[in-house]
């Protein structure tokens, strides 16, 4: 009743909120009117701004670019290289890359590794952890390459290019492929050592070889050098006949000569070697007449097939046979005839030499045949391994398409001007300038009516 009473004595206290409400649509037709007076103008200005904040959008996209790499191995889910060494992806900053990137943009002497390596910066496309504790393992990474000021003449896309070239490079020397096989060291050779031994390390270089090509053929036998043309089949049946042919031919003229540096320590080695392969011959022989003597003696009764009843996927009961101790037995026995088999080889190839060694004597001329044809078989086996290497840096080269794969993340040049962001910036000033004008008219009114 009280605040009746007041409102009859004093009617503004009533009219006070009608009156601001009044004064605001006032103001806000007022500057509607305003800018509808000079709608081109605001249009103008509008499109200015618009273009304005696009040429900016587009000046910083030429500063920044980006590109995500993916991992395409099996053992990438498992955070590691194909090598099964454990994978940093960090080390695409690493000194090593930065200089080969430094060598191929040609910036040697303008920017340090460690100035190069600031501009890099790596993160995981996926980054969340699953079951609380347990981490989520990323195959794919976006690398961003920044502009720096000390290299104004390379482009930011140009340098992420190189730098996913270097990366790429790196990645697969040090966990694409193994190639310490392919080395060969002429100094393993050495002629004053016994010329079956030689001959020997030369069979061995050449099974590794021909297991590391047999490998490679296996992995993809239609691979063929793009430069060279060459196959691993090739490879090879090279690797083969150097194997059949030459190192037979190189053993064989040893032998029926009787080349040795030191005959006396040669017959002793070798007769040693006989009488250790004796022992472990007879020993395999009485396994042998054991086991046989075994299975004789085995009952009659079990010797036949022996069923058990057995459940299949579908749980139908059937019959199924099983092995007895005889077929065990068995198995064993050829194991060890065959084991005495190859030792009883053993026995008379190096008895063969024996004689040869006590009844040949070289002449002059072919002990030096004999280091001629060395000399040229380890060229011979050199030149292979080269050219086994070559394919190989090619077929590392090309199957590591296939470890790493580059999308650049970069888009075109509408989505670099952004003109949705700047068509909602210029609006959104567009709105800011409406409100103060709106303000002013407000403020002023309220002057006046004051």
């Amino acid at each position: 009743m009280q605040f009746l009473n007041q409102k009859k004595k004093n009617p503004a206290i009533s009219d006070a909120p009608t009156g601001m409400l009044e004064k605001g649509w006032s103001s806000i037709r007022k500057t509607f009117e305003q800018f509808w007076e000079r709608k081109f103008l605001v249009l103008v200005i509008f499109f200015v701004v618009c273009a304005a904040l696009s040429c900016y959008s587009y000046y910083k996209s030429t500063l920044v670019s980006s590109t995500i790499v993916s991992l395409d191995y099996e053992e990438a889910s498992k955070g590691l290289t194909p090598s099964h060494t454990r994978f940093n992806i960090f080390e695409v900053q690493s000194a090593e890359v930065m200089e080969r990137l430094i060598a191929y943009a040609g910036l040697e002497g303008v920017i340090t590794p460690e100035e190069l390596s600031k501009c890099v910066k790596v993160k995981a496309t996926h980054n969340k952890s699953v079951s609380g504790s347990v981490n989520f393992i990323s195959t794919s990474y976006t690398i961003t390459f920044t502009k720096s000021d000390l290299i104004q003449e390379r482009s930011v896309d140009a340098m992420l290019s190189l730098l996913c070239k270097a990366y790429r490079e790196f990645f697969v020397e040090n966990y694409g492929i193994n190639h310490s096989l392919l080395s060969f060291d002429v100094n393993d050779l050495k002629f004053n050592d016994e010329y079956l031994m030689t001959v020997d390390l030369l069979e061995l270089k050449c099974n590794q070889l021909g297991k590391y090509v047999q490998l490679r053929k296996r992995e993809n036998k239609n691979y063929r050098d793009p430069e060279t043309g060459i196959t691993f089949a090739a490879l090879e049946q090279r690797v083969n006949n150097f194997y059949t042919y030459d190192l037979a031919r190189l053993r064989s003229y040893i032998i029926e000569s009787g080349i040795a540096n030191d005959k006396p320590s040669l017959s002793a080695m070798l007769d040693y070697k006989i009488r250790m392969d004796r022992l472990i011959y007879n020993k395999l022989m009485a396994a042998y007449d054991e086991d046989n003597k075994g299975i004789k003696l085995y009952d009659t009764a079990m010797s036949a097939i022996v069923m058990i009843p057995t459940e299949d996927q579908s749980s139908q009961y059937y019959m199924s046979r099983t092995k007895t101790g005889m077929d065990n037995m068995a198995l064993h026995a050829d194991n060890q005839l065959n084991g005495a088999t190859e030792k009883m080889a053993a026995i008379s190839y190096n008895n063969y030499l024996i004689e040869k060694m006590r009844t040949v004597t070289p002449q002059a001329d072919q002990i030096r045949k004999a280091d001629t044809m060395i000399r040229q078989m380890n060229a011979s086996l050199q030149a292979l391994a080269s050219d086994i290497r070559k394919a190989d840096k090619a077929y590392a080269s090309y199957k590591a398409r296939s470890f790493l794969s580059f999308r650049s993340s970069n888009n075109g040049f509408m989505d670099r001007i952004d003109i949705l962001s700047s068509f909602f910036g210029a609006a959104v000033l567009l709105g800011i300038t409406f409100f103060f004008v709106f303000l002013h008219h407000f403020l002023h009114r309220k002057g006046i009516q004051a």
